[in-house]
Parts: C-alpha cells; structure tokens; sequence
C-alpha cells in the first residue's frame, strides 16, 4: 500500500537492470545485511502487488526470478538483457519446451533441453509432467520418449500446429521473445523477411491493416508452418468447414505465399488462407462479401437484443455496429475452423462483469446461430468488453475545459482498444483523450498532444504510462494516483500495512498476523479482492434485487386497473421513497404512448422505464401484481408490472438479471401468480 522508499526502489531497480543478479552481489552493491535485503524485497512485493504484478521470487540459487511484465515497467535505460539472463517461470518453459519440439530436426535428449534453458534434469522433467497434462487436455497430443528417436510430440498435425501456435503468441510476449524464437527454432532472416514481405502484400491486396500484436506474430507463424510443409510434415485431416474457405478473397491473397513457397496440397493451402481469414484487423475492407452482410444483421440484431434485455437505448448505434463486424468477422473464422484460443482476458473481465457477461450471451444468440454453434467464453468476453465499454462511452457527458491532451497505443484488436480507450476516459476525466492508435498508426500520427498511454513501451520523448488492458478495481485507484501524482508532482500519501504491523507487535500480542493483516486492510481501503458487507446504494458496491424490492415496493392489486394507473401505482413507492420524481412516471407513459417500445421481459410481464435523465435520483424497482392481464396501450399484455429507475447505465444491471433469471423459471412465476401477499411473493423473488 505504501510508495517505496528509497532503499526498496534500489532493489527493485537493480534487480531489474540486472537479471541476473544474486541476492549476495545486491547486499554488497547496496552495502545491506541480508536481513535489510529480505525486508526491501518484501515491501517491493507488497507494492507490486499493488501494482497488480506478480511478485519477485528468490530462487535456491541466490537468483530472481522476474515477472516479464515487471521488467516492462521498471527497467531504465541502464537495462540491457541478454536472452541468457532472464530466468524463466516454469510455464514460460513448457511453451519453450513446445518450440523445442516441433522446431528442431535432430533427436532432442533430456540434456539438449536442459542445455537450451539452463535448468536441471528434475525441472526439466517436472516441467515436461506439467506440459503433458496441459497438452493432453487442450490439443490430445503428448510427449513419448524412446531412446532411437529422443522426445517427439505425437498427435494429428493440425493439434500440434495449435500447440506451436500458442507456444509462438506467449513466447513473443517474454522479453527479447523474438530473438528467443528465432534462435530455439533456427530461423533464416533472409526467409524470415521474406515470409514478413509476402505478409505485407497480402494486406495491400486485401486492403486491410493487421493489429500490432497479429502483424509480430503472424510471420512467426506461417514461416513455422511452410518450414513443416517442406519437410513433409503435412496434414491428414481438417475440418470440413475450412472447405469453404476456397474462392474467398483471402484464400486468393495468399497465392502470393503458396506460389513463392510452391504450396501444392489443398489443405495446405486452406491452413494457410484460415490464419490470414482469421486474424485481427484494425482497419478492414467492407466490400462485397455475402458473409460480411450476415455477420453485419447478426451484429445488428445482438445490439436490438441487448437492449431489449438490459432496457438500455444505445445512441451510437452505427459506431457500435461496426466495431461489432469488425471483431465479429476474424472470431466468426476462429470458430469455424476451430482454433484454439488462450486467453487472459476472461479473468479480469468476469469477476467484475459477470451479469454483463450473461446478458451479452443472450443477447449474441443471433451471432451464435450464424455461427452453428454457442459462442466460448475465450470469444464471449470480447463482446462483453465492446458493449461495457459503449454503456461507459455513453454515460460521460462531462464537458472538457482545459487539459493535458492524451493519445492510447494499443497493440491488441479493435475491441480492447476501444475497451481500454474508455476506460482511460473514465478513469482520468482530467485529461482529454484524443484517439486511440494501433503502434503503426502512432508513428505516422501528426496530430498536437502531451501524453501518451501505452500497453507497450515506445520510443518517444513525450511522458508516457504503461498500462494493461484490463485493470480490476483497486488497480484503476493506484494507476490513477500513480498518474495524478507524477502529473501534478505531488504523491498521495498512503499507508503502510507492513509498517503499522510492525508497530502494533511491539506493545501487543498479535495471534494471527494475517489476519489481522485482512482486517486492517479491508477497513483502512476496503479493498475490492476483500469480501464486503453489501450496502443498499454505497459507491461501488454491487446492489441485488433484495436491495431494492421490499414490502414497500412489492405490490398485490385486486381491483381491475388501467395500464396507466397500473405503472402510476407501481411507481408511487418509488415516489415517496424519493427514488424518482413525479416527471419520471409522465415519461414512462408517454413513452409507450408514442413510441410502443417492446417492454416485455416475459409471458404477461412488462418492465416499464425512461430515461436515466428523466428524474431518476436512486436504482429503484417496483412490483405490481394484478387479478389478470390488462392491455398495454393495445399492443401488449400483462399482469405483472415492473417500474425500473436507474441514474446510470450499469447500476441496474445486477438486480434486472436476477429479477429476469426468475421471469425464466416457470415454476417461480406459477408460484408468484398464486402468491396471496406480498410476504410470499418476496419470499419466492429474493430466497
């Protein structure tokens, strides 16, 4: 929780500029005793923990072992890192281990591997145990040893080019990750040009620009997988979907590969044309292909859905369509030849947007039945990133004065971007964010500003943050403060934990550190990673339909009403309650008089709403049930009558997905319907 103080920042440093340091040759550079040493690399953790990184770990051997993204963030222009002073995590070994494998010719013994990544016989063969597991649940391919031909992955080709695929992706996200792949794999810079020159003509020829991230490891890619093709390592079998892929516009662009590198198998050639069809793009052509048009209604339709299902009218609806096709159309490719993906991005994005998540998936049906198929999580999240961040986009109406002007250099796709370009906006509406830029885009980029937010380091002299995609909670609040502080020169103070135990044990009995640790610690910044006590409408604590239906807001009606006066004596609690004003009820009928919008969430239950500028001052939500359907302004029936108020576009969220999930479940609803009062129907709504 505290700032570092010098000694610690020297440690971090050092340990950073120089890999491969011992922990004895660090006490004798900065003069400590091994216990001062133990003691700034436990504070240094606790602020990279902070941080949201991973912490430093001491090796047996006296070494560290450094988080790559830990690297990025602190090394200076003192760091120079040779592939041999980095020490790898045992799971950045496996995907080396993979490389190992389907990259060299000659037999590979238990010695050529711990040669290539200097470690010892029994990591070597724990590390292998770990990546039989791994290879065997995710591609059903293994590892076998026999004495005539050393180790060898056995499987389909198709599972073992997935596994080199994915070893290639997080290999280039290591530091010098390039380098380490070419020298693993032996790989020819002259042909490794060429491959990235074909590359290039493809997207002339398509008229589309790769993102960052695909155009780093797309060479590495095809020339692996040309390198296979000519030693004769060839596929038996694909997916009758990639047949489809013959005649399309990408499948002819890479006749500029297959003829250099005389490509003659038929499904050689559709691998090759799916890794170009299935790749991200951050600008695309939107010419005349059929698939492209049913993506687009797909996409159309899953924005109707939404909204239908969240009661969020989305203004920037063109805008979002078309960041939708553009993610849409290479995860559209993905599926259908059923790639694998690994992705990081779920972990973040589902413990905070879990009801966004399910509400997205239901919404994506329309996509889904293009597809043939339900949509994964690894794909499902990305969608769930876009609409989070339109919902977010459309809620800041501030209006901007004087500022420091920002631009955003993403390498990922178009949705993260977009996610994270918002996501900067909200969380430092001191400063203006002018465009959000792939890394080729930002160096031919002319436009005036003062900052730059980066996911990876660049070569300018403009200040810039290094910031990851995706940020929980307690990491927005310490980047923010890292950003406000160097740009206003002043640093927040913070508290430090360590310090106060220290404190505490020294005129009291503590007996169980930990603990107490916790306890200190969800009282002193109620730390988000920490269970909380729920509180009706507390700043950024999630509210349940518990929260807001009551027995104040839950009604039973016998007499016969009209749906006028039926939404007014759903909305009255809410009234007196102060929840909303008398101008929010006025807006929900002339809403429907004049605009009939679809507002029913199920069989004879409506969700009435206006705008969350229309007189809303809480998350509120009022039940009405009446003795039988009436007619809704002659288009729609009900006997269940639902007002819902928000102030924003997410509050509500949580609450309208339990209270839909019910509106599911036929045998909640019966029991509602047959409910003789309110006591039982809340029983049924929030047990």
């Amino acid at each position: 929780m505290a700032y570092l103080d010098e000694r610690s920042r020297n440690v971090l440093l050092q340990i950073v500029d120089n890999p491969t340091i011992t922990g004895k040759q660090l006490q004798d550079m900065l003069d400590l005793s091994r216990k001062q040493l133990s003691y700034s690399l436990e504070k240094v953790n606790d602020y990279l923990m902070d941080n949201g990184f991973e912490c430093i770990e001491r090796l047996k051997t006296g070494k560290f072992q450094i988080p790559a993204p830990v690297i990025d963030e602190y090394k200076t222009e003192n760091f120079n890192l040779e592939e041999a002073d980095y020490t790898y995590s045992d799971k950045e070994r496996q995907y080396l281990i993979v490389l190992l494998l389907l990259c060299r010719q000659e037999e590979l013994s238990t010695a050529d591997f711990t040669y290539e990544l200097n470690i010892s016989k029994n990591t070597f063969l724990l590390d292998l145990k770990k990546l039989q597991q791994t290879l065997c649940r995710n591609y059903k391919v293994d590892v076998h040893y026999s004495r005539k031909d050393g180790y060898r992955m056995t499987g389909s080709e198709f599972a073992k080019r997935e596994s080199l695929i994915t070893a290639i992706r997080k290999v280039l996200l290591m530091p010098n990750g390039a380098c380490v792949i070419k020298k693993i794999c032996n790989i020819e810079e002259a042909e490794f040009a060429s491959v990235y020159e074909s590359i290039m003509l493809i997207e002339d020829k398509l008229n589309i620009k790769f993102t960052d991230e695909r155009l780093e490891e797309l060479p590495f890619i095809l020339y692996l997988i040309l390198r296979r093709i000519k030693q004769g390592k060839l596929l038996d079998a694909i997916a009758e979907s990639f047949q489809h892929i013959v005649g399309t516009s990408e499948y002819t662009a890479t006749n500029i590969l297959v003829q250099k590198y005389a490509v003659e198998n038929q499904l050689e050639r559709m691998f090759i044309a799916a890794q170009i069809q299935s790749s991200n793009v951050s600008s695309m052509r939107t010419d005349d292909v059929e698939v492209e048009k049913q993506i687009t209604d797909a996409a159309f339709d899953m924005i109707e859905r939404f909204e239908e299902i969240s009661l969020v009218q989305i203004q920037g609806k063109s805008a979002l369509l078309e960041a939708l096709v553009q993610h849409c159309k290479p995860a559209y490719y993905r599926m259908k030849y059923q790639f694998h993906i690994e992705n990081s991005a779920i972990d973040m994005v589902l413990p905070q947007h879990a009801q966004l998540h399910e509400m997205v998936r239901r919404a994506s049906q329309p996509f889904a039945a293009f597809v043939g198929s339900e949509i994964v999580d690894d794909e499902l999240v990305y969608l769930t990133v876009l609409f989070g961040a339109w919902l977010k986009k459309e809620g800041n109406l501030e209006i901007i004065e004087e500022k420091k002007k920002a631009i955003v250099i993403c390498s990922n796709g178009v949705t993260v971007s977009n996610y994270l370009y918002v996501t900067l906006s909200e969380l430092l509406p001191e400063i203006e964010f002018k465009d959000c830029l792939s890394i080729r885009a930002f160096e031919e980029y002319d436009k005036p500003y003062d900052l730059i937010f980066t996911t990876v380091r660049l070569d300018s002299e403009k200040p810039q943050y290094l910031v990851k995609p995706f940020l929980n909670d307690y990491a927005k609040q310490r980047f923010r403060e890292k950003v406000m502080g160097s740009l206003s020169g002043i640093k927040p103070h913070r508290i430090n934990l360590s310090e106060i135990m220290d404190i505490v044990r020294k005129h009291a009995q503590v007996d169980d550190n930990e603990q107490m640790m916790k306890d200190l610690q969800q009282y002193l910044f109620q730390d988000p990673s920490l269970p909380t006590q729920k509180v009706v409408h507390q700043e950024g604590i999630e509210l349940s339909l518990a929260d807001i239906l009551t027995t104040k807001t839950v009604q039973v009606e016998h007499e016969e009403l009209s749906w006028q006066q039926a939404i007014e004596k759903a909305a009255k609690p809410l009234l007196d309650q102060g929840d909303i004003e008398s101008r929010y009820v006025k807006k929900m009928i002339d809403s429907i008089e004049q605009d009939k919008p679809y507002i029913a969430i199920a069989d004879g239950v409506i969700v009435a709403h206006a705008g969350i500028d229309d007189g809303v001052n809480e998350v509120a939500m009022g039940l009405l049930r009446l003795p039988k359907r009436i007619p809704i302004f002659d288009y729609l029936e009900a006997d269940m009558i639902v007002v819902l108020a928000t102030p924003d576009r997410t509050k509500h969220l949580n609450p309208l997905f339990q209270f839909i999930e019910i509106t599911e479940n036929e045998t909640k609803m019966k029991a509602l319907r047959r409910a003789s009062d309110v006591d039982q129907m809340l029983n049924i709504l929030i047990k």
